[in-house]
């Protein structure tokens, strides 16, 4: 159990680094993961600055002896190389820890300490079901629906959609939409609304299905902001292995061949795996429609097929 709470410890480190910020029990679970696992291989500078350190010492060790000093630093320039090549990779990872597990110990530690920002379960009724009725006069340009509840709790928890400004909802709380959300999408100009899915055959077949879920108008365009294999792999994600059957790819027509084997697989990758700052950037870039930063500029699928 201590050792478990250093690495809790580390972890809401980890999340509380670029200030306050509440966050759900699964992205505690991956944080959690990211502590325990990293990546496989090195950064370049890591690698990189090993390598110095390890050529120095063999360079001094084997001063008097110049081809073996030649073939110990081949070989160290080799390995290294490879462990930096090996970082670059993209690939998913698998969890250290499975989340059940992960959830017992974390009940076990709430009996005695409270963690400040952790979005407590009951969060999940507390989104209102009824709405003033001059609310409806208002117009509501974007909004987002989230395959996952605990990702549209975490976005609300940080007052993403008053900072956006977007409507946030789960897919159960829109299935259908309201009559209040579509009389606010339709007293905007350019109403727009958002899909953020996991990456997975379950997130992914909603994309086609989403405007019928929600039963809007077929004016009103939908488009997918969730994960790809390919975003999953690229970002270096925990991975959880599920069940597959036969999958009928017709569906999934945006996706490469990799990405069909990687889901053919059984693997998903839930959204709530990355980091929640990250999230929060990316989104909100993303949903107001602002630049990509010229030095973070990657070459990725169409942005209307993906997000991250």
């Amino acid at each position: 159990m201590q050792s478990f709470q250093r690495t809790l410890t580390d972890a809401l480190d980890a999340l509380n680094e670029h200030g306050a910020l509440y966050f759900t029990r699964r992205q505690l679970y991956y944080e959690f993961c990211r502590v325990l696992r990293h990546p496989d291989g090195l950064e370049t500078k890591s690698a990189g600055a090993l390598f110095a350190a390890t050529a120095v010492t063999t360079s001094i060790l084997t001063r008097h002896k110049p081809n073996l000093r030649t073939a110990l630093l081949s070989a160290e320039a080799m390995f290294f190389g490879a462990m930096a090549a090996l970082r670059s990779v993209p690939h998913t990872l698998e969890p250290p820890l499975k989340f059940g597990d992960f959830e017992l110990r974390l009940e076990q530690f709430l009996e005695n300490t409270q963690i400040p920002f952790l979005i407590p379960e009951s969060a999940a009724s507390e989104f209102p079901t009824t709405f003033p009725y001059d609310l409806k006069l208002f117009g509501m340009p974007r909004l987002l629906i989230c395959q996952s509840l605990e990702i549209a709790r975490f976005l609300r928890a940080n007052q993403f959609h008053l900072q956006t400004p977007c409507g946030v909802l789960a897919l159960a709380e829109a299935t259908p939409l309201s009559d209040e959300f579509k009389t606010m999408l339709l007293n905007a100009e350019t109403p727009e609304v958002f899909f953020l899915h996991d990456a997975s055959f379950k997130g992914l077949g909603y994309i086609s299905e989403i405007g019928r879920l929600l039963n809007i108008d077929q004016e009103i365009p939908v488009r997918p902001l969730g994960l790809r294999p390919v975003h999953a792999k690229r970002l270096k994600l925990f991975a959880v292995k599920t069940e597959c059957g036969e999958v009928d790819f017709d569906r999934f027509a945006q996706l490469d061949d990799r990405e069909k084997r990687w889901l053919a697989s059984g693997q998903t990758v839930e959204v709530s795996a990355i980091q929640p700052v990250r999230l929060l950037r990316v989104l909100r870039r993303l949903i107001l429609g602002l630049e990509i930063p010229e030095n973070r500029i990657r070459l990725l699928p169409d942005k209307s097929s993906g997000f991250i």
